[in-house]
């Protein structure tokens, strides 16, 4: 889908080349809502009462069944806005909302920050501020839209905040304070955007105007809340007055670091012969992409019956909704003459594949396990755990932010995992096992043979393994009749 919504300043709708006018109060109010929530169901009842306000018609519900009609005319068809069981759900991936987007990049930028990464962080952080045109929200006057509008601007101003710190430890100073001017005099009662202005001043030679904005600083405060500057904003005007070596920049470190985060893709290659399984691909996508609290999708079953291939076949179609990537660790759980990975060598694994330096992993596993967790809490990515012996196994490997997703497979159901869907995976059915011979060893051979074929599926028991095996030993050998195997079988 190609729409776009923007409301980090004016209204904005895309639809691909073509701007979507949008005109109506309540119809840009059921819009922003739902945009506000992309791809969460929205109770009915909260946009009446948030859009409708005070209104007293006792025909809300309807008016706005006909706003959404309206809207999905507008907005190009009747799967945008999905109907779920008492509300509606904006089916719009969250980066097509700015809002959201720039919520994930600022997350982005302060994960790059936390490895060390600084170039990449700056751009983060340039892409997330790039993003707001004006005030938020401002077609909407609603007073559910005012707060939310408020919080977003409190949002962008702790992220041009954040941005300040680092592009002072970067070194730049003057582009900084001719930045930050503007800032400081549009919230004066911010002290921390204050001492960002006085130390960029300072090192770039203009203490008198360090101190001046200091002094301006405290008489608002003074004025408005009748109270002094912070403890730490006193500390940084006596520094400034006595020229402390301390605020001197030094010489930025050497990055080793990558200069744009890492973004994993480890998925194995699919299985080309990967044949039938339709309704089990649609209930592991369904459940992946479900807003629901279950953040863990299990696939359990027997040796051999296709849990890993259909796991990083389904991996595949999804690739491409997981923005920060996909992760695969083998947990060998199962693997003969492999000892199952321990939690700390799979962390180990995970850490790296986030971007961590090895020589920077925890070797304590609850260490590890919580440095994991912090670098996945805002983080949009899908880890594949293959292979899993148990629960103590999986557990400290499950990513701590609710926009990740994971999916596991064993051969046991690991029932006790909490917020997790389950899918028990048997053998193919006769017609199914039969498709999947014919696409390994060929068309022609099974048409040849084909009570010889029926037999050869009847022996492997729908067990895709035991059928790929059967089938390369015939790939491998075009002489060798499908009669003869089955006899051998």
């Amino acid at each position: 889908m190609d729409l776009e919504i923007r409301f980090l300043g004016p209204w904005e709708i895309t639809a691909g080349d073509r701007v979507v006018r949008l005109a109506g109060r309540r119809r840009i109010g059921v819009l922003a809502r739902l945009a506000l929530e992309a791809g969460r169901p929205v109770r009915a009842e909260r946009i009446i009462e948030e859009v409708w306000a005070d209104s007293t018609a006792a025909t809300a519900a309807k008016q706005l069944h006909i706003v959404i009609s309206k809207l999905r005319e507008t907005l190009g068809g009747e799967d945008v806005i999905e109907t779920v069981p008492g509300a509606y759900r904006l089916t719009l991936d969250r980066d097509r909302v700015d809002a959201h987007l720039f919520t994930r990049l600022a997350a982005r930028a302060r994960a790059a920050h936390a490895k060390g990464q600084s170039a990449a962080a700056d751009a983060l952080f340039g892409q997330a501020l790039g993003l707001w045109r004006g005030p938020a929200l401002t077609e909407v006057d609603a007073p559910w839209a005012r707060i939310e509008a408020d919080r977003l601007e409190s949002e962008r101003l702790t992220v041009l905040e954040e941005h300040a710190d680092l592009r002072l430890a970067a070194g730049d100073h003057h582009a900084l304070a001719a930045d930050l001017a503007a800032h400081v005099t549009a919230h004066p009662l911010r002290e921390r955007p204050a001492a960002q202005l006085m130390l960029a001043l300072h090192r770039a030679a203009r203490s008198s105007e360090a101190l001046a904005v200091y002094q301006s600083t405290r008489r608002f405060l003074v004025r408005e809340l009748g109270t002094e500057p912070s403890t730490e904003l006193r500390r940084l005007h006596q520094a400034i007055l006595v020229h402390d070596p301390v605020l001197d920049l030094g010489a930025p470190a050497r990055q080793a670091a990558p200069a744009e985060p890492i973004t994993p893709a480890e998925l194995p290659a699919g299985t080309q012969a990967f044949t039938a399984r339709a309704a089990e691909i649609e209930r592991l996508r369904a459940a992946l992409l479900s807003a629901d609290a279950a953040t863990i999708t299990v696939i359990d079953g027997p040796g051999g019956v296709g849990k890993s291939a259909l796991a990083v076949h389904v991996a595949h179609t999804l690739t491409g909704r997981f923005t920060d990537g996909v992760v695969y660790v083998n947990l060998h759980g199962a693997t003969a003459g492999l000892a199952p990975l321990t939690p700390i060598e799979a962390l180990r694994h995970l850490l790296r594949s986030l971007g961590l330096d090895g020589t920077a992993v925890p070797a304590n596993p609850d260490e590890a396990a919580a440095r994991y967790r912090s670098l996945t809490a805002t983080g949009n990515l899908l880890v594949i755990l293959d292979n899993a012996r148990d629960a103590r196994q999986v557990r400290p490997l499950i990513p701590g932010g609710a926009g990740c997703r994971v999916l596991i497979t064993g051969r046991a159901p690991l029932a006790v995992l909490d917020n997790a869907h389950h899918l028990h995976l048997g053998a193919l059915g006769e017609a199914d096992a039969g498709a999947l011979l014919t696409r390994v060893v060929g068309e022609e051979r099974v048409r040849a043979e084909p009570e010889a074929a029926a037999r050869i599926v009847r022996l492997c028991g729908g067990i895709p393994l035991a059928l790929r095996i059967a089938g390369a030993r015939l790939a491998a050998r075009p002489g060798l009749a499908l009669s003869d195997l089955a006899g051998r079988l």
